[in-house]
């Protein structure tokens, strides 16, 4: 009888032949395009048709149409319409009765009762922060922009065919047509907020990844510019000169290729401000906001000037950034006016994140070896006979002693021929490596790493994220190192700031108001904020509008507008500073070296800011290399030397070098094995390296793999050389975070899974094993006003 088993292939078939062409006469093998395609298409179909395909899909669209946290049940809807092809609203159908219809998928997102319900919206957690061009789209829709060349001037006639000539907005507000800034779009779907209402209760605000200090105030300042101005570059605006006149507020809009054309109807101010907010906010703007609103541009002189002033005040308002109602509480945000330690000498980390999963097995490649270990790595890189493979040849390496013998499978190892800093800083003694480290709870073989890791390795974003907690059990949900770093030292009266230059980051949150909340810069530093005010206390209406709120009050206008207070404070406090600072060092172009000279600008604010404890967070991209990764290492590399040899440069002349420690990250290493395009693929351990004025280096630690074929002795090889690691990451912040000052009692707060590495000595190194006798350089003068910190 046949089989009544349910057992079905978790793969598709294989249809290729593994038998190739050219091992036969004549180049006739069992290959050919039929089978090709065929295995395409299964392929295709496996991908199509799996389980996850729906649910995903459901709930980024949701997300993108304002739905943030979509309940279960209207998710189950979308899934069943989705996979079914069909949804019926009202007895009207929708969709092809197919798996994958979009158009049953779609209405059931637009005519759900979660979409449609009036009644939802009192829900505070219902809605979305909206993303920054459908902010810019939305007030030049809703506010009828029109193109306005003038055809009065001298000269040839200027070009009349922009619709809306947005220069390098992307660089501006963060968002921009078509200028993603990775292969993850603009923000993470399962972000959530650094603070507010969205972080207690755990759910994802995606958009909230752009609200910046540096992308709030680039964008108030270009929405304020169109308002007044037309589209044009006057102060901060989002397009770029267009040849003609000046800056004028007057309502003319002559340097501008065009304007906001409509005017609200009404016989008095508060219904015409009523007409605005209807336009701008879906009638959603607070009643208290509008009566202050319209207070505020109440000495305006004329009907025009009233609006534009009524305009850029809506548009600063909780209720135009997020589909939310607030409810003020009537009370102030409360500010920390700072004070604490001043006699602790100030010191400083620097995390820098090699973003994309850095190739690190060609950044420290076994050099001189036992058990022909480099002969390994070559074999698995791709040597062979025909090929040379992806491994660097030792003519290519730049040759370090391991220092390490009783450790490491090699006495020498070899860095990459383009990162000669490292090798110096190695040699000077102020730097380590650690070698196979990674993301790791407690030590794994091949036959428990997944059950005992409960993370979706090999995945950029869970990976990346959770290199920035470092609690892969969720002890302290939503926090990440430095931030519960700079709770402790909050806590203990140790002034302590957060910097990150490259947007909002997990790394420097820790628990709701139990510390700072992270300072965000660009790498250019800071723009002034409305220079040319329509009104003389602008900025304080501005702060007024976005006032503390009550508790049932919208999660995402809450979040927006405690991170604009939140930014506009810390603007005023640190531009002054920031620009006041000067930079002996000449430090290359370029995105990266910017960064870094900006920390050590930032770095000369901490007497006026009366820090003694900071921590950096900077990012160098372009590492996720699945094509062509030695030519594209190679390009990497020169960039980051470049930057780390003027940023070391920096520090010294300033008397920071003692005082600093760079640590060195990214979510995985890749693949030994290199894949058909001569690039590497998602792996898991590999090399890191820390160097710093204080440290007593010259090391590899950790324990280098002697093999990276699947089945090697030590059971550390996956499949295609992927290695588990040996080393956790806590091995590289325990004394970091010792050495900055993090009391014993107080580590596994700081470092929740460091203690399930108590009972294997040595895989945790003391402060004394990396820095030696040094504890830190002494504190270089620090004179100075101390100013209020947020």
């Amino acid at each position: 009888p046949a089989s009544t088993s349910s057992s079905s292939f978790r793969n598709p078939p294989h249809f290729m032949s593994l038998i190739p062409d050219d091992e036969y006469p004549y180049g006739l093998g069992e290959r050919n395009l039929r089978d090709a395609q065929y295995e395409t298409d299964a392929v295709l179909d496996h991908y199509f048709f799996q389980d996850n395909v729906a649910p995903f899909l459901c709930i980024r669209i949701m997300q993108r149409f304002s739905y943030s946290n979509p309940s279960p049940r209207f998710v189950s809807s979308c899934v069943d319409a989705f996979r079914t092809g069909n949804y019926t609203s009202e007895s009207v159908s929708f969709g092809s009765g197919k798996y994958g219809s979009l158009e049953a998928m779609a209405a059931s997102i637009f005519l759900d009762r979660e979409a449609t319900e009036g009644a939802i919206s009192s829900d505070p957690s219902f809605g979305s922060i909206k993303e920054p061009i459908l902010k810019v789209t939305h007030l030049m829709r809703s506010m009828d922009y029109q193109t306005a060349i003038p055809t009065d001037l001298d000269g040839l006639p200027m070009q009349s065919s922009w619709t809306a000539k947005l220069y390098q907005i992307d660089e501006k507000i963060g968002q921009g047509p078509y200028e993603f800034p990775t292969v993850f779009s603009y923000f993470l779907p399962e972000y959530v907020p650094d603070s507010g209402p969205n972080l207690s209760a755990k759910l994802t605000s995606p958009e909230s990844l752009l609200v910046t200090m540096p992308n709030v105030v680039a964008l108030l300042n270009g929405m304020f510019s169109m308002i007044k101005y037309g589209l044009s570059d006057c102060y901060s605006g989002f397009s770029e000169y267009p040849g003609y006149s000046g800056c004028y507020d007057d309502g003319q809009y002559q340097r501008s290729f065009g304007h906001l054309f409509y005017q609200p109807t009404g016989e008095d101010d508060h219904t015409r401000a009523a007409d605005l907010a209807l336009l701008l906010t879906a009638g959603r703007l607070n009643e208290d906001n509008l009566n202050t609103i319209v207070d505020a541009c109440s000495t305006e002189p004329d009907d025009q000037s009233k609006t534009r002033c009524m305009q850029q005040l809506i548009v600063s308002t909780g209720e135009f950034h997020s589909t939310n109602t607030i409810a003020q509480s009537g009370e102030d945000r409360i500010t920390d006016t700072g004070g604490g330690n001043s006699t602790e000498p100030y010191k400083a980390i620097v995390y820098f994140y090699l973003g994309g999963g850095l190739d690190s097995y060609n950044m420290l490649a076994p050099h001189s070896c036992t058990d022909n270990v480099y002969d390994k790595y070559m074999t698995i890189r791709g040597k062979s006979d025909v090929a040379e493979g992806v491994g660097l040849p030792k003519s290519r390496l730049l040759e370090i002693p391991a220092n390490n013998v009783t450790a490491q499978p090699c006495s020498s190892f070899g860095i990459h021929e383009n990162l000669p800093i490292l090798e110096a800083l190695y040699n000077e003694g102020k730097l380590n490596f650690f070698a196979n480290a990674g993301l790791l709870a407690k030590p794994v073989t091949v036959d428990n790493y997944r059950g005992e890791t409960p993370v979706q390795l090999f995945a950029h974003n869970a990976m990346t994220q959770e290199a920035k907690r470092e609690d892969l059990y969720d002890e302290f949900s939503g926090t990440g190192v430095g931030g519960r770093m700079a709770d402790v030292f909050t806590a203990l009266g140790i002034p302590t700031n957060t910097f990150s230059i490259n947007g909002q980051q997990t790394l420097l949150t820790g628990k709701p108001g139990e510390g700072p909340s992270q300072y965000i810069l660009s790498s250019n530093g800071l723009s002034s904020f409305n220079v040319n005010p329509s009104i003389g206390n602008m900025n304080d209406v501005i702060k007024a509008l976005n006032n503390d709120t009550t508790a049932d009050s919208g999660f995402y206008a809450e979040t927006w507008s405690s991170k604009l207070y939140d930014s506009l404070d810390k603007q005023q406090l640190l531009k002054q500073e920031i620009d006041a600072t000067e930079v002996t060092t000449v430090f290359p172009s370029g995105s990266t070296p910017d960064k870094l000279e900006m920390i050590t600008r930032i770095m000369q604010t901490r007497c006026a800011r009366g820090s003694k404890r900071d921590i950096f967070y900077a990012e160098d991209g372009g590492y996720d290399t699945h094509d062509n990764v030695d030519s594209r290492l190679i390009t990497n590399f020169e960039r980051i030397n470049a930057a780390l040899s003027a940023f070391i440069d920096e520090l010294k002349v300033l008397g920071l070098w003692e005082s600093t420690v760079l640590v060195q990250f990214s979510e995985f290493a890749r693949t030994l094995d290199p894949n058909t395009g001569d690039g590497s693929d998602h792996a898991w351990g590999g090399q890191h390296f820390m160097f710093g004025g204080s440290l007593d280096g010259s090391h590899v630690l950790g324990r280098y793999p002697s093999d990276f074929e699947q089945g090697d002795a030590e059971g550390l090889a996956l499949s295609r050389g992927r290695m588990i690691p040996t080393t956790p990451w806590d091995a590289m912040w325990s004394p970091v975070v010792e050495w900055f000052g993090v009391p014993a009692d107080q580590m596994d707060n700081v470092l929740p899974m460091r203690k399930n590495w108590e009972d294997f000595p040595g895989v945790i190194p003391s402060m004394a094993d990396i820095f030696g006798s040094e504890s830190g350089g002494d504190d270089p003068p620090c004179g100075g006003q101390l100013f209020e910190r947020v």
